[in-house]
Formats: structure tokens, C-alpha cells, sequence
């Protein structure tokens, strides 16, 4: 997708309102994967191994590689989420690897 969106800004033949879209669109790309990033570092710090984290614009998706987790592991994955990104608790799905 980033190289698409680069692609297309870069189009001589693209209006400068689509390129500023497709810019603003890249940057969301770019600090969603940032925040990605940040909490699968900061649940690797914490002990949850294999994490995977992918945001979307008001939720998240956590995956851990763990067979259980309690409910305070689970308030604490929820926690460091919504402290790196805008998503609340409430929008935080945890799955395990069962």
C-alpha cells in the first residue's frame, strides 16, 4: 500500500487536492505502524512473547502467544494500549494463541 500511495503522489497527472489526501493518508499509515510497533515493544518488555498488534482507526487488535491470560495481564495489555494509542480499553480485542 505505502509504495501504491507514493506512487500515486509522485503522478504528474494527479490533482495537488489527491496528493494531499494520498499524503495524509500515508502519514496515518506510517503513525499507525509506529504505534504497532511501540506496543508489541512494550508487551515484549513485559513478558507477552510473539505479539502481534494491528490498529485500525478507533480499535485494536492484540494477538499474543500465550495459551491464557489472567485478568490482570489483561487490563495490563489493555493499558499499555490505550497509552500509545487512541484507543480505549473497551476497543482492545485480545486473542490468544489456544
Amino acid at each position: 500500500n505505502k509504495e501504491a500511495i507514493i506512487e500515486f503522489i509522485n503522478n504528474e497527472n494527479v490533482t495537488d487536492d489527491l496528493k494531499q489526501a494520498a499524503m495524509e493518508n500515508l502519514m496515518d499509515m506510517t503513525n499507525r505502524s509506529e504505534m504497532e510497533v511501540a506496543v508489541e515493544n512494550l508487551l515484549t518488555a513485559k513478558g507477552f512473547e510473539n505479539c502481534v498488534v494491528s490498529i485500525m482507526e478507533d480499535t485494536c487488535d492484540v494477538v499474543v502467544g500465550q495459551e491464557t491470560l489472567t485478568d490482570t495481564q489483561r487490563a495490563q495489555i489493555e493499558d499499555i494500549v490505550s497509552r500509545k494509542t487512541n484507543v480505549t480499553a473497551e476497543n482492545v480485542v485480545i486473542t490468544t494463541l489456544n
